[in-house]
């Protein structure tokens, strides 16, 4: 098997897919865009086209639900000592849903502000051979919600207070497909000139079933109606045999393209890049990169942040992935764009070294 190739017809050339948003105390404009969709030198110009693909993702609403699956009540982060992951407590309803949906389509920020930069772009670098790729996270419809809202007559339950299992995840399924299809037409409505809906992504990283939650067959159901709809199922699994094991024949159950995490960056157990490197092109799935500016999370590997990801891109050499596979990049939440406007030379260059990794041309001790 090999990794899931890059530039393939059929995803609209996806080679680089680069996960925006998190915090909901800020927005994307054209100015943030302008330094992922092209790279900027050290005048502020765009000399060359960077990421292709951009996935929209948020932890809340900006009216405060959570869109994501759980959060943890330990006294550590990233999985390291005491932490305990619970379901997110205040999970998002309609209103909710909808607000983020309103949210990626105001004027001048998210799909408006990339649509303008990559315009802004092409009257510098000329007009893009490909459109670049828009990716929306479906919000996870989280077991705790009793109350989600009304869906075609319907009130919608996603737990199984009250009743069973198959009945709370088909209103689970019922709300994921109604998100799909509001997106859709919104994405039309808006008419734009240089991106293309490629598709929507599944946040939890792992596929889970319990009493309560069966994500496994809600997911089988979702991936059929998004291949109906002619739209494409991403999903980036942390590091785990269990994940890898549903990775080794994802494509015909759940999703139609897989990054892994190699999650050496966050975890001091883990000694490299290479079982997930491994494992992924075992998988036919890709990588993601991880990589930020700043972690407020006590992770006991804080401090060899560079030598860590100098090993991303190193790996990216050693094991193929930099021009044989498709990357997803995590950034922590603009962590690019401050690498680019960062006082310390050392930070700064990390920006160009994304850059040539995103092109191919990455060498190591560059």
């Amino acid at each position: 098997m090999a990794y899931f190739k890059p530039g393939r017809e059929d995803f609209n050339y996806l080679r680089h897919l680069i996960l925006v948003g998190g915090n909901t105390r800020e927005v994307w404009t054209k100015g943030d865009f302008s330094h992922y969709v092209t790279h900027l030198n050290e005048y502020g110009e765009a000399d060359d086209w960077m990421f292709d693909t951009f996935t929209f993702w948020h932890f809340k609403s900006p009216q405060g639900g959570f869109l994501y699956s759980d959060i943890n009540i330990g006294t550590t982060r990233v999985g390291e000592g005491d932490f305990y992951a619970v379901p997110a407590p205040n999970p998002g309803n309609k209103e909710d849903w909808e607000c983020v949906i309103d949210w990626y389509f105001s004027p001048n920020i998210f799909a408006h502000a990339l649509d303008e930069a990559i315009e802004e772009a092409e009257e510098k670098l000329g007009e893009r051979e490909h459109k670049v790729n828009l990716v929306i996270t479906i919000p996870y419809p989280g077991p705790l919600q009793t109350q989600f809202g009304e869906i075609d007559g319907n009130k919608l339950n996603f737990s199984t207070r009250g009743q069973n299992l198959d009945k709370a995840t088909k209103q689970r399924l019922a709300a994921c497909i109604w998100f799909v299809d509001e997106v859709i037409n919104r994405f039309r409505q808006e008419n734009y000139n240089h991106i293309n809906l490629l598709g929507f992504y599944w946040t939890f990283e792992t596929v889970y079933r319990s009493w309560d939650i069966d994500d496994h067959w809600l997911l089988k159901e979702l991936y059929r109606e998004l291949k109906n709809k002619g739209m494409k199922f991403f999903w980036i699994p942390f590091w785990s045999s269990y994940n890898v094991h549903l990775l080794e024949d994802y494509q015909n159950y759940y999703f139609d393209c897989a990054f892994l995490q190699p999650n050496y960056m966050f975890y001091k157990d883990i000694t490299d890049v290479a079982h997930a490197a491994h494992a992924a092109r075992r998988c036919n799935a890709g990588i993601e990169m991880e990589f930020y500016t700043s972690l407020d999370e006590p992770i006991e590997v804080h401090h060899e942040k560079f030598k860590r990801f100098d090993r991303y891109l190193e790996g990216g050499i050693e094991f193929g992935y930099m021009t044989e596979s498709a990357c997803a990049w995590f950034d922590g939440g603009k962590a690019i764009y401050n690498l680019y406007h960062h006082d310390d030379p050392r930070q700064r260059r990390y920006y160009d070294k994304i850059y040539q990794f995103v092109k191919g041309t990455y060498q190591i001790g560059g």
